[in-house]
């Protein structure tokens, strides 16, 4: 009871809610939740002790439902009178049946638009900023209930306008709204739900497809208030976007799709925000161009005309086949003009085409959802489709020649596949590839260039950026997506370990300092100090760098120095806190790159941190266990100063296996890392003990290594005494290698080294006798 749940949440899986729970606009809820929570995107957090959630009266009175009552009555009788008006408009001239309805459907459309306005405007009127109506009142009938209840009513005649039409500002100016020059606007009837005195949209401004402008707030009393809307300049807002009352951005602001706008959003000129609730992102849009704009300007006669002759089509198609045979007829044309629209130059003929395709989308494919006939529709468009695919709907992809989707492929309700994107008015198509098994849940988008390799699952209102490649076995969850958990299985895997007790095990053999390595990840986890976690590598004929990660970086550029990662599928080992991969992906251009982990506390961090860079992902894997990947399905594997931690032989033997059996035959193992001397045996005979990969390079850089500890010890040892705890500091200094350690003195006494290798899988190779 005394639950609040607003706009576009998606509640799925097994929802348990308890008493006095706010769920925030566009919120995803799933399993149980516990009294006085308040879910606002994906953070979970307690009541305040003084707030209190204290509903007022919501009941109507008997004359606030006779008022309804005469409102339903009011509005059935001015459609009545509309179709009676062009009922004899249509009796005056007999002729053809089609042509006539045609005719008639088109004049009902304008004459509806323009009653709809004139009510709104002179029934409904203006609100004023900040006003708070109770929902049991007149005034909420009025100023909400009423126009929800026209824009509506009228939806079916707005269907006459086609996206961003040059008219849509005219209409919002002359309802009061404050709309300047050059402003375009994907969808009208969204804009005509809220107080439209109260929309102030500043020049340049361009909104696309399932915007929401929510037309209230919900008060904790369960109050309906409105506010001011104001969109600064040049302002691009992208599909399925909410902005709620009392929101304000400020000028060349993009916000990303699926994107919650509240009064609590700040922005500065120029952000890219994305999100729910909406957070500024880590990265800057182009500059705007000056001229180039590709949305084109459509005049009026050309939509009534093309609505006509569409109309005309339409109806000479059923008339003649009756439903049956309509809708064979109607499907071919379809599939037909749309295969050859790109040789279609005449504008007016386009629109035909365009409303035709819209007209078997809203009266044939609500009969094709979720069944093989939608999916026989889109590859006549020219879409890939695999075997056993369910989609729900027809406008679940777009771009139909740049769809390929596998076998076994599910889309919930809501979802979105786009082929194109169209920021700063510009278009820009890319192909968009759904591997095999994939699950898309309600209200996710996947967006141009994205290519999902396979058996993932996106939870709701998932958003996968442009061009983001996502690994086999996968989920992701959030905006932009954030990779959750890693499947242990699939059917064409092949798991070193028999059981799942064994697989989940914590590793209890490794030694002290991997314990520590993970203690320091977890607890200085906010430190942007800490971000490379290895010694380091240092030329002796090199300048010295005051940079604090400048030596991490060479141990990294030293290690990759004779392999070249572009293009490449890479995987690496124990990646830390992400700050090596992302160096990789910035300078080496792989195809993908994942970081796996074995502690879920330091991917959660990489995650925060590096969730906007295409290309890259992060996983938590055991890697002397299991590695979440297809057999021989990436090109190179990447290990920086890990396995020394393993705990022992055998541990270390596990992972060359599970390093051989995820490479391609001749795929590199590249390798770094302490080797303790104990008589003839060192780290790298253990890689190589199982005859899967052979040396093809290797070299002792321990001198290097300790110069570079050397140069960085002050550095280090202040850092420690900055951020670190006293009881703590003696294991850090042991884990930075500082002078007068264990490690450093074992490298510098000769019983531990510091080798580099570059390791290659064996080719498999047959031999006919």
């Amino acid at each position: 009871s005394n639950c609040s749940i607003s706009t576009r949440s998606i509640l799925f899986d097994g929802v348990d809610m308890q008493n006095n729970i706010i769920v925030q606009p566009m919120s995803s809820v799933t399993g149980f939740v516990a009294s006085g929570t308040i879910i606002d995107g994906e953070e979970h957090k307690s009541l305040p002790s003084d707030m209190s959630i204290v509903h007022s009266n919501r009941s109507l009175s008997i004359w606030h439902k006779i008022y309804q009552i005469i409102v339903i009555i009011s509005i059935i009788c001015i459609h009545y009178t509309l179709l009676i008006i062009v009922y004899k408009i249509y009796s005056i001239e007999q002729i053809p049946l089609p042509i006539s309805i045609a005719f008639c459907w088109t004049l009902w459309s304008i004459i509806g638009c323009f009653i709809s306005l004139l009510l709104l405007k002179f029934i409904v009127g203006s609100c004023a900023a900040g006003e708070i109506y109770p929902t049991a009142s007149r005034l909420y009938l009025q100023k909400i209930w009423l126009r929800q209840l026209i824009v509506f009513s009228f939806s079916p005649a707005w269907l006459l306008p086609t996206s961003h039409d040059y008219l849509y500002p005219y209409v919002l100016r002359w309802l009061g709204a404050h709309i300047e020059e050059n402003v375009k606007l994907g969808e009208i009837g969204t804009f005509l739900s809220c107080p439209t005195n109260l929309l102030k949209l500043e020049i340049g401004v361009t909104t696309f497809g399932g915007i929401l402008i929510v037309p209230s707030e919900l008060t904790l009393s369960g109050d309906h208030r409105v506010d001011q809307i104001m969109l600064g300049s040049h302002t691009n807002i992208a599909n399925g976007c909410s902005i709620l009352p009392g929101s304000c951005l400020a000028s060349e602001t993009m916000i990303g799709n699926l994107t919650r706008i509240t009064r609590e959003t700040k922005s500065k000129y120029g952000e890219v925000l994305m999100g729910v609730p909406a957070r500024t992102m880590p990265f800057q849009m182009p500059r705007r161009p000056k001229i180039q704009d590709q949305m084109k300007i459509i005049p009026f006669w050309h939509t009534c005309l093309s609505h006509y002759v569409s109309k005309c089509l339409l109806l000479s198609i059923y008339s003649f086949g009756g439903f049956i045979g309509g809708s064979i007829i109607h499907t071919i044309l379809v599939c037909s003009l749309y295969r050859c629209r790109s040789y279609i130059r005449h504008q007016i003929v386009q629109q035909v085409i365009a409303r035709l395709n819209q007209d078997y989308a809203q009266f044939i494919c609500p009969f094709l959802g979720n069944t093989q006939w939608l999916i026989r529709l889109f590859r006549a468009y020219g879409a890939h489709i695999g075997e056993n695919t369910i989609m729900p709907d027809i406008i679940c992809i777009t771009d139909y020649p740049l769809m390929s989707i596998g076998d076994n492929v599910r889309l919930n309700v809501g979802t979105q596949i786009q082929g194109h994107s169209f920021e700063q008015r510009i278009l820009n198509v890319a192909p968009v590839s759904i591997g095999n098994s994939c699950v898309i849940m309600s209200g996710s988008i996947v967006m141009t260039g994205c290519k999902l390799m396979g058996n993932n699952r996106l939870h709701p209102g998932t958003l996968i950026m442009k061009n983001d490649q996502l690994p086999l076995n996968t989920h992701w969850k959030g905006i932009p997506a954030q990779l959750l958990t890693t499947k242990a299985t699939s059917s064409q895997s092949i798991l070193v370990c028999e059981n799942e007790a064994e697989q989940q095990q914590s590793s209890e053999t490794m030694d002290n300092l991997s314990l520590q390595y993970e203690s320091i990840g977890n607890t200085y986890s906010n430190i942007d100090e800490l971000q490379f976690m290895n010694y380091g590598y240092a030329d002796f004929d090199a300048h010295i760098d005051g940079d604090i990660d400048y030596y991490s970086k060479q141990l990294y550029k030293e290690v990759l120095a004779h392999v070249s990662l572009k293009n490449q599928n890479v995987l690496e080992v124990n990646c830390g806190r992400g700050a090596g991969a992302v160096w990789c992906v910035h300078n080496y251009v792989p195809s993908f790159y994942v970081g796996a982990d074995l502690s879920s506390d330091i991917i959660d961090v990489c995650q925060q941190r590096h969730s906007m860079i295409s290309r890259l992902s992060f996983v938590v894997a055991d890697a002397t266990k299991y590695l979440p990947f297809e057999n021989e399905s990436l090109d190179i594997v990447l290990c920086v100063e890990a396995t020394h931690a393993y705990g022992g032989p055998a541990a270390v033997q596990r992972f060359a296996s599970e390093v051989a059996r995820v490479l391609r035959p001749g795929g590199y193992f590249l390798w770094c890392d302490l080797c303790h001397i104990d008589g003839s045996d060192t780290s790298l005979d253990y890689l190589t003990a199982n005859g899967e990969l052979i040396v093809a390079e290797k070299m002792n850089i321990t001198r290097n290594v300790l110069h570079a500890l050397d140069i960085q010890s002050n550095t280090r040892a202040e850092f420690i005494e900055r951020y670190v705890r006293p009881r703590e500091r003696e294991y850090f200094r042991l884990f930075a290698g500082l002078p007068g350690t264990q490690m450093y003195n074992g490298m510098y006494e000769g019983y531990i080294q510091y080798w580099r290798a570059v390791f290659r899988k064996k080719t498999t190779t047959i031999s006919i006798i």
